[in-house]
């Protein structure tokens, strides 16, 4: 036992000994804390039930229990007040001791774990009121947090903590979860440097590539006995399923990567100089691909992670049997069909768009250990278009070659095919950022409406797509319908 504190239950008449030390998962929304948290709780020794609030309730004990004992508050309304009495301090543990205590007993469990949203920002109070607690801090790719975040809100940002983002910058989902991760992060990374002993670092995607090497990792630093094939049952019945969390998590049975990397397709230029600088501190010091110009205009990395295993840091293959994405031919037919096919009429309606060169690239599927970027540059003033492929394979430092364009239309090979096979709408597929428009920034959005309106008639669609004054611009902000 952590010490030898005693409680008293609800009657008066049965002794207690304190719970072993908490632990707390220090995570923000879409970070996979909820797979985490099945993952402690199918251990025989640990309990953590969904999300309590615990920390914010602990913070609010102690703000009453100070006033009360006539300590000064803070400035700000809300904030833990700058000094906080030993026995404000006594009063929280014992009645958070009391809760979780109940609940252990239930469960059959000897330690209390807590993952709650926010809990980075307690983290001093609650190591005041347990000073062995340990923490778990969970991070996940930035940009992989902003593309779950837009998934699980098709509708408009709300929940999980997006809400003071979203109302301060309406226009822009992707700043807004930018912003919403650099905080969250950043306040973890702090606690993870002011605490260094009792913090362990978790990667979302060291927990799926490598569940069993995380899980073993978790519980080496917990001090708990080891339990191989763990995350094999973690999705088990035993796992409380009410309260916030994850919704696909109900019908999940086993623990997959596949989502490692869908962040590729969010476009990097929504995010301003001084959000992505700051992004940019801490994912160097995570340990992840940095969010530079560069980003979702080349093939798929195959790993989001700079540090690892060798595993991690898998190489490509050789580039010499790098192939072309499916469907490259298709593109560079249409193309090819639709310059033999510029008449007056496309010159008139066009007239602006035709002295500006430009690309249309096609990217290898997410997570693609092999494969190239295709490019096709396009001259319409000389009716010519070439094709161009990397001498190596892509990879996320790299750029598309594209410096002597104007303006690119970037996507995975999938959306294009989908696209010139009629099973896809263009004004979607820009919606939802599966295909990207991209310029220098110096355009205005009528330009950038109408130089995707002409390479939409240039293909031959003739439905799909109308122009909305910046529309291709600013497709990023608007969340799939």
């Amino acid at each position: 036992m952590a010490d030898d504190t005693t409680l008293v239950s609800a009657n008066g008449t049965q002794p207690r000994h304190s719970p072993d030390a908490p632990v707390f998962v220090l995570c923000n929304g879409r970070s996979g804390s909820t797979l985490l948290r099945f993952l402690l709780d199918a251990h025989p020794e640990l309990a953590c039930p969904p999300e309590t609030n615990l920390p914010v309730m602990a913070s609010q004990l102690a703000t009453v229990w100070s006033l009360i004992e006539g300590a000064p508050l803070s400035a700000e309304r809300g904030d833990e007040p700058p000094v906080i009495p030993e026995a404000a301090i006594t009063g929280v543990r014992r009645t958070m001791d009391e809760m979780t205590y109940s609940y252990l007993a239930r469960r059959g469990k000897k330690r209390y774990c807590d993952k709650s949203l926010g809990t980075a920002h307690h983290a001093e109070l609650l190591l005041r009121v347990y000073p062995e607690a340990k923490f778990l801090c969970l991070y996940r790719h930035p940009m992989d947090v902003i593309a779950s975040g837009i998934e699980a809100c098709p509708w408009g940002l709300k929940g999980y903590g997006f809400d003071p983002y979203i109302a301060s910058t309406p226009g822009n989902a992707v700043l807004a979860l930018a912003r919403f991760w650099t905080d969250s992060a950043g306040a973890a990374l702090e606690t993870e440097e002011r605490f260094a002993a009792s913090c362990h670092r978790v990667r979302y995607e060291d927990l799926v590539t490598d569940p069993e090497g995380a899980a073993a990792g978790i519980f080496d630093f917990l001090g708990v006995p080891q339990q191989p094939g763990i995350t094999a049952r973690c999705f088990s019945a035993d796992r409380e399923r009410f309260g916030p969390a994850d919704y696909k998590i109900w019908h999940t049975s086993r623990i997959s990567d596949s989502s490692v990397g869908r962040g590729w397709s969010i476009p990097a230029a929504m995010i301003p100089p001084q959000v992505a600088a700051v992004m940019r501190e801490l994912t160097d010091k995570l340990g992840y691909l940095p969010v530079d110009d560069g980003w979702g205009t080349t093939g798929a990395p195959a790993d989001l992670r700079v540090t690892g295993s060798s595993a991690d840091r898998a190489p490509a293959g050789d580039p010499a049997q790098a192939s072309l994405p499916a469907g490259a031919s298709a593109i560079a037919e249409a193309l090819r069909a639709g310059l033999a096919r510029i008449d007056d009429r496309f010159v008139r309606n066009w007239e602006d768009c035709l002295a500006e060169p430009f690309a249309v690239v096609a990217t290898p599927p997410a997570g693609s250990r092999s494969g190239r970027t295709f490019t096709c540059r396009v001259d319409l003033a000389a009716r010519t278009m070439a094709s161009i492929v990397p001498a190596e394979t892509d990879g996320p430092d790299n750029t598309d070659g594209n410096d002597d364009t104007t303006w690119d239309l970037v996507g995975s090979a999938e959306a294009w095919q989908a696209l010139l096979s009629g099973h896809a709408n263009l004004g979607v597929l820009m919606r939802r950022c599966e295909l990207r428009y991209c310029d220098a920034g110096e355009s205005d959005p009528v330009a950038s409406d109408s130089r995707v309106g002409m390479l939409a008639d240039l293909l031959g669609i003739r439905a799909g797509w109308q122009p909305a004054f910046g529309a291709a611009s600013m497709a990023a902000a608007v969340t799939a319908p």
